[in-house]
């Protein structure tokens, strides 16, 4: 299982992709980060960067300590993609205790892996639904505030 990236990014830090090169972070605004990539400087939506390394896509290489950083809760995406029936449980439980919600799973076209994730979810008293009818691998969990769950 690949390891969880907790902490936020700062300036310095570099966004690494196999086979494609690394991009240096070099500011932060409310919404984009811009990094320098082969000697141009690029932007990109914060929430594309989150699940890109949620993901897999994208490395992080911490250009200084973790020791002073805050970790990064919201908007985070839990790929269930390789993850074995018997690990399933104890790694979307480490998953929801760490997120704030809205978060989405990713947990492909199995009814029986959906059907288990919904099962944990309802288990801590959340509601789910498929992000769209284009991707029905996906799930978006919410806090479930006495509206009818649609699942």
């Amino acid at each position: 299982m690949k390891k969880f990236i907790e902490h936020r990014l700062k300036k310095g830090d570099a966004l690494v992709v196999d086979g494609v090169g690394m991009g240096l972070l070099t500011k932060e605004t409310k919404k984009y980060w811009y990094y320098f990539y082969k000697n141009v400087s690029c932007k990109v939506k914060k929430e594309k960067v989150w699940f890109n390394i949620d993901t897999g896509k994208i490395k992080v290489k911490y250009g200084s300590s973790l020791k002073r950083r805050r970790k990064k809760k919201t908007d985070r995406t839990l790929d269930l993609h390789g993850c074995r029936m018997e690990n399933l449980e104890e790694v979307v439980k480490k998953f929801l205790n760490f997120v704030d919600l809205p978060c989405k799973i990713i947990t492909g076209k199995s009814a029986k892996m959906k059907a288990s994730v919904k099962s944990i979810i309802v288990e801590y008293g959340w509601a789910c639904w498929e992000h769209s009818a284009q991707n029905p691998g996906i799930l978006i969990v919410v806090e479930n505030k006495g509206e009818k769950n649609d699942y």
